[in-house]
């Protein structure tokens, strides 16, 4: 339970000049009284809670939407690709105005609330010319939620008993309820309940949001400075390579796994249960994902993660009932809640504090944009021409690549020159 932690809160933080280095310094925060500290831990878990259960309604079931309008494998692709097109492209924008601004609660707030509106737009129609730009408007005001989240997360952390892993887990529950449940709602009455359920989660999620504090506390960064810093050094890059590798793999799946299953036969409630099995071997990973990485590191996680994602693919692509599907899914604990926990601290323990939701930016720009561009687009054409099994494999191929990157980004030493940052 992310209630009972010790009573001193032990914080790792990085000052300006050795977060390069990656030379912690443990510190003993201030923890906050603990009526407050509740309070924000709840308001941060109930944010994660609502948003991705949410996103667990719609996500899995939107391709599934655009097959029934008669839209073609290359069609769902493009559709699919655009908020990634969009993530990648303004993911660092995002990240920086807020950054600069300090103007975080607000930004997530404005970007809930749109987003509903904008996915609203996207129920009433089935044209594909015009489901483009809805899209991109949609994935523009999208784009920033997650990477304002996690800074939420980790801004909680830093002052009160909590760990990432036990606030994000959350988000898992929520996603793990709305997979099983709109499954059911669309297989008994229509496939136009993954929007209803959508909008109405993310009202939720924008009531909550306005009770956010304001970070007024973190001084303005100097962006030039800390981006360079960041963008120039060779394992950080070489970090976000492998990412990249592996997300193109990730993106793949999910956006035609609701497909897949689909092709072998299982039914709107059989797909739902198999993100729902999926999604639920997440919470034991993240809530023990603290003393995992005590035991084996940061790097020894994402080891994990790359070597599992592998084998997942590579035991799909020799499925031919939908049943046997649902135990490969069980693996998704230690690929995806692994690969999560460990890439977001891998970052945090790389950039500043002022540029934090600059640097979880950057992941998302890699993670939810650019490799998923690449995994969308690819996917579909494979999947229009040589089908699922041969896909499963090729991805599998990728990913061990991606592995092979990170490994070498792990054997670079760390860059030595340092600059201080405000």
């Amino acid at each position: 339970m992310i209630w009972n932690q010790s009573q001193i809160n032990l914080t790792i933080l990085h000052d300006s000049s050795d977060y390069l280095t990656r030379k912690p310094i443990i510190m003993t925060s201030e923890p906050a009284p603990r009526n407050q500290s509740l309070g924000q831990i709840r308001k941060t878990s109930l944010l994660y809670f609502f948003f991705f259960m949410a996103l667990g309604g719609f996500f899995p079931f939107i391709t599934l939407y655009y097959e029934q309008i008669g839209l073609t494998g290359v069609q769902i692709g493009v559709l699919s690709a655009l908020p990634l097109i969009v993530a990648s492209s303004t993911s660092l924008f995002w990240g920086v105005l807020a950054d600069a601004l300090r103007l975080h609660h607000r930004i997530l707030s404005i970007s809930l609330l749109l987003s509903a509106c904008t996915v609203y737009l996207m129920s009433t129609t089935s044209r594909y010319e015009l489901l483009i730009p809805i899209v991109l408007v949609y994935s523009f005001f999208a784009t920033p939620i997650v990477p304002l989240l996690d800074t939420a997360a980790l801004d909680t952390i830093e002052t009160n008993r909590a760990t990432f892993g036990g606030l994000r887990v959350w988000g898992t529950v929520g996603w793990i309820l709305s997979t099983w449940i709109v499954g059911v709602l669309i297989d008994r009455f229509d496939i136009l309940w993954l929007f209803y359920s959508y909008i109405a989660l993310l009202g939720v999620t924008f009531l909550i949001s306005l009770f956010q504090p304001t970070r007024t506390q973190i001084p303005r960064p100097a962006l030039r400075q800390g981006l360079r810093q960041l963008l120039t050094r060779r394992k950080f890059i070489f970090f976000l390579v492998s990412v990249f590798l592996l997300a193109i793999t990730v993106g793949t799946v999910d956006y035609f796994f609701s497909l897949y299953m689909d092709g072998l036969g299982a039914n709107k409630g059989t797909i739902g249960l198999a993100w729902s099995i999926s999604a639920t071997t997440e919470i034991p990973v993240m809530l023990y994902s603290g003393t995992l990485m005590a035991m084996i590191g940061v790097n020894g996680l994402l080891n994990i993660a790359f070597v599992t994602y592998a084998l997942r693919w590579l035991l799909f692509s020799f499925i031919q009932v939908p049943g046997w599907v649902l135990p490969v899914q069980l693996l998704q604990g230690l690929s995806y809640s692994t690969f999560l926990v460990a890439s977001v601290t891998y970052i945090n323990d790389r950039t500043p504090k002022s540029l934090r939701t600059t640097g979880q930016s950057l992941l998302a720009t890699v993670s939810f944009g650019l490799g998923p561009i690449v995994g969308a687009i690819a996917g579909g054409y494979f999947y229009d021409t040589v089908g699922m099994t041969v896909l499963f494999r090729i991805i599998t191929i990728v990913g061990l690549v991606g592995l092979g990157v990170f490994i070498l980004a792990s054997r670079l030493q760390e860059d030595t020159e340092e600059a201080e940052l405000p």
